[in-house]
């Protein structure tokens, strides 16, 4: 992303969306803070008869939230320009918190209404449709070697790492707490595991793998490889709610 996009005064409410930042690009003017929300944990609650109140059960899966951007000015010709821009699904950076992004839809229940302000400007407000978790814009990658190596998810929940591991064939065994993944036999070359999407791809084919996807939790954690490989590097892909 370029730095340029990123750039904004932590004081004045600003947003980037899709590489697009609101206030330099797009002339945006927001009279109000944008509020910080966090998402709700999901719960099942059932009732038994015989027993008092309620009985909750919960997956540690997280809810979809609204975010909502009010009182947005731009000027009059700039109308096409943000209409074209505040469309479909994308990765939306806040003032706020600048170096996390949340994955979003705009708007996804009803389109926005611009009023128009004496043909001078127009000014509506915006609804961002939320996945859960925020994520670094900017990750360095912590590279591995063979056996276990050590390191940090500076999170606050369960994340799912990425990794990419350049090997020289053969099975590559990879082990993340009581979480065991066996990548079965690739060619030479680069190979990655998306844990996330559940998908270890070499070039534009996947592969086969048996065990369970890795997951990690916050704090000091270890991820513990073995193989035949040249290198090998690890996204923690840390997330926040």
């Amino acid at each position: 992303m370029n730095g340029s996009k990123l750039f904004m005064n932590p004081d004045e409410p600003n947003f980037v969306w899709n590489n697009y930042n609101a206030v330099s690009d797009m002339g945006c003017i927001i009279e109000k803070e944008i509020m910080e929300t966090s998402p709700l944990k999901r719960y099942e609650s059932t009732e038994i008869t015989g027993r008092h109140g309620e009985l909750h059960e919960t997956f540690d899966d997280y809810e979809a939230y609204d975010l909502e951007i009010k009182d947005i000015t731009i000027p009059y010709d700039n109308l096409r320009m943000v209409k074209n821009w505040l469309r479909g699904f994308g990765k939306l950076i806040t003032h706020n918190d600048f170096d996390k992004y949340r994955e979003c839809i705009c708007n996804m229940k009803k389109g926005v209404e611009f009023e128009n302000e004496w043909g001078v400007f127009y000014t509506f407000s915006i609804v961002f449709r939320c996945q859960p978790f925020r994520k670094k814009v900017r990750e360095t990658a912590i590279p591995l070697i063979s056996g276990l190596n050590y390191f940090t998810d500076h999170g606050d929940e369960t994340s799912q790492p990425y990794l990419e591991i350049v090997c020289k064939g053969g099975n590559i065994d990879l082990q993340m707490d009581d979480k065991k993944l066996t990548v079965i036999n690739p060619m030479s070359g680069l190979i990655t595991v998306d844990n996330e999407k559940g998908k270890v791809m070499q070039g534009d084919y996947p592969l086969f793998t048996k065990g369970d996807w890795l997951k990690n939790n916050p704090g000091q954690s270890s991820v513990k490889i073995t193989g035949n490989f040249s290198s090998a590097k690890l996204f923690v892909r840390s997330v926040w709610l």
